[in-house]
């Protein structure tokens, strides 16, 4: 019976269990893996806080230079003595008209500190004719009284204004209803719609700008034809 006894297969499970401690498998511990890794983490952190805070020190730049393009200083002064020019050619214009609306010659001589000495003005009418005055003086004795006795709604229109130099060019025009009177010796006895075209010269003198020369070229709106003269 005992030879039958150590006949038997030997159970695994007590060989294992016999193992020694020395031939057991030994395996990482966890804590330890913990602490390494968390000491990386630190390491990067204090990494990045560092490039932070570098980043964030100010650095001394040169200042920024104007963009290209942006007009500088003496540019826009030119620009603005254009403006102003402009404007005073406008303002000198419509103090015409104005006064050629008021019918009012004594309102003439308000023009005057405006006018050249030489100053020029010339209406041609609807049917072509040319009415010429010649310095201030005819301007006050021939057109005032023209002027009066036409009694003229005058409505300007926009005006252009060209500056070249010391010389400028201005171009507008009226819408005018007016009886023409007896000195134009017109084939007409009522009121009838003109339309203007308008063309000055002005000269800058002492840096003022002085109206020279004035034409107004006259057609007829309204009626479209005038009956012939019986």
């Amino acid at each position: 019976m005992s030879s039958r006894a150590s006949s038997r297969p030997e159970n695994p499970l007590r060989r294992r269990g016999s193992m020694n401690s020395d031939s057991r498998v030994h395996r990482p511990r966890r804590g330890r893996t913990l602490r390494g890794s968390g000491a990386k983490c630190i390491s990067l952190l204090a990494i990045a806080l560092v490039s932070l805070f570098a980043a964030c020190e100010p650095v001394d730049e040169p200042p920024a230079e104007a963009p290209q393009g942006e007009p500088d200083l003496a540019s826009l002064e030119a620009r603005i003595s254009v403006l102003e020019a402009k404007e005073e050619i406008r303002s000198t214009l419509l103090a015409f008209a104005a006064v050629v609306d008021s019918a009012d010659p004594e309102r003439l001589p308000d023009l005057l500190p405006s006018l050249t000495d030489d100053f020029v003005l010339d209406a041609v009418d609807f049917n072509g004719q040319v009415h010429h005055f010649e310095g201030v003086v005819e301007v006050l004795t021939g057109f005032g009284p023209i002027m009066k006795d036409a009694d003229a709604n005058l409505m300007p229109s926009a005006i252009d204004v060209e500056l070249d130099g010391d010389t400028a060019y201005a171009s507008f025009k009226f819408a005018n209803s007016v009886k023409p009177p007896p000195q134009l010796d017109l084939p007409v006895d009522e009121k009838v719609l003109l339309f203007a075209a308008n063309s000055a010269v002005f000269h800058k003198k002492n840096g003022a700008w002085k109206l020279a020369s004035f034409e107004l070229l006259h057609s007829l709106a309204y009626p479209g034809s005038l009956a012939p003269a019986p």
